[in-house]
């Protein structure tokens, strides 16, 4: 899958992101002050994953319930 969320659609995907990964902070989630390329690549840096696996948990976490 090729995710190309939007602002509208981080909100929803960030918020499961930190159900999941209680470790992750707003600080960490907040994308209104960095690229979103960056954005990607600092969740993947906390949590061990490359930024392929991330953006496959994305577009998961995106398409779920």
């Amino acid at each position: 899958m090729d995710t190309k969320f939007d602002m509208n659609g981080w909100r929803i995907i960030k918020d499961k992101l930190r159900n999941k990964y209680p470790d992750l902070t707003d600080v960490d989630l907040d994308w209104g002050r960095v690229s979103r390329e960056d954005l990607i690549q600092n969740i993947s840096i906390k949590l061990g994953k490359t930024k392929k696996e991330l953006m496959d948990e994305i577009d998961s976490l995106e398409y779920s319930s």
